[in-house]
């Protein structure tokens, strides 16, 4: 297979709770089976990028393939954009909600954890591609899925330390705790030149419309639309924040007058001090201002 393009496995260990790990016997199997070349990088978390790119020879790379959730995707989704690199997802992880934005798809019930593994590292050989959206971030990194900021980080920084002792509750807990809590703050939105300021819940800059386990933020967000949707939730009273979230599991989020949508090119986000961004599920702390920016037709992605 020597002079062959090549499949780079991108694969993060940690992912899934340590799971992911158990997915590259699999995949080596298919490849071998059907004689591929191909080659596994593993990734040692956030901040990895540059080490990983050194590892791939771009002039022989086919298919660019992460095994690992939406973190690992937000990694290295930048490896992939604007270059005739086709890019897969093997979702490994904890948190696979890209997939649910691909075009036609349809869930699927897996009756083991190898069974999806296999399904997904054949759509490689299956070569079924179309040309999907990115979105950049002060021009610096790339989200592949959804963005933003707001009650749902804060949730989730505060659900980490209960989950050993709540599990899954810790969410549930944690949310009736911010329900209370949670103070909005102030910032200015400005989408395609036109400006905004309020005091938000929730802002999510959405490629795709699904995140957090399969919840709806975005009915109409499409990833090959060549557009950005914003989601945008105003502050409203507690008791109404309670009756918000349920609602979000099948997008009917959209009938509350605090919640509204907007599709965009480009917005820019201003705030006081720093704030806590959610890029796919990694939580970066940036400064005033932030641009999150639509770019058409980035990755070949396989669906």
């Amino acid at each position: 297979m020597e002079g062959c393009f090549l499949v780079y496995f991108i694969v993060n260990p940690l992912a899934g709770f340590g799971k992911a790990e158990t997915a590259v016997p699999v995949i080596e199997k298919i490849m071998r089976e059907k004689d591929i070349a191909h080659s596994f990088i593993y990734t040692n978390g956030q901040d990895d990028y540059e080490r990983v790119s050194s590892l791939i020879d771009f002039g022989k790379a086919e298919t660019i393939a992460c095994v690992g959730g939406h973190g690992t995707i937000q990694e290295y989704i930048g490896l992939a954009v604007g270059r005739e690199i086709n890019f897969a997802v093997i979702p490994a992880g904890s948190g696979n909600d890209m997939i649910l934005a691909f075009p036609n798809y349809t869930k699927r019930k897996f009756s083991s954890y190898d069974e999806k593994i296999i399904f997904y590292t054949n759509k490689i050989t299956e070569n079924n591609i179309i040309a999907a959206d990115a979105i950049s971030v002060n021009g610096e990194k790339y989200l592949f899925n959804i963005g933003g900021t707001g009650i749902d980080i804060q949730v989730l920084q505060d659900a980490q330390p209960l989950k050993r002792v709540f599990g899954g509750a810790s969410y549930f807990l944690s949310l009736i705790k911010n329900v209370v809590t949670y103070k909005t703050g102030e910032m200015t939105l400005t989408t395609d030149g036109r400006a905004e300021t309020g005091k938000f819940l929730l802002l999510a800059f959405c490629n795709g419309s699904y995140y957090g386990g399969g919840l709806r933020i975005a009915p109409p967000a499409v990833i090959d639309d060549g557009l950005m949707t914003i989601c945008k939730i105003k502050k409203m009273p507690r008791l109404k924040m309670i009756a918000l979230f349920p609602k979000v599991k099948t997008g009917a989020h959209a009938s509350i007058s605090e919640v509204s949508f907007e599709n965009c090119s480009s917005v820019k986000l201003e705030f006081e001090g720093k704030k806590i961004i959610n890029l796919d599920g990694n939580l970066i702390e940036y400064e005033s201002p932030l641009t999150f920016e639509i770019i058409k037709k980035a990755v070949k992605l396989i669906v």
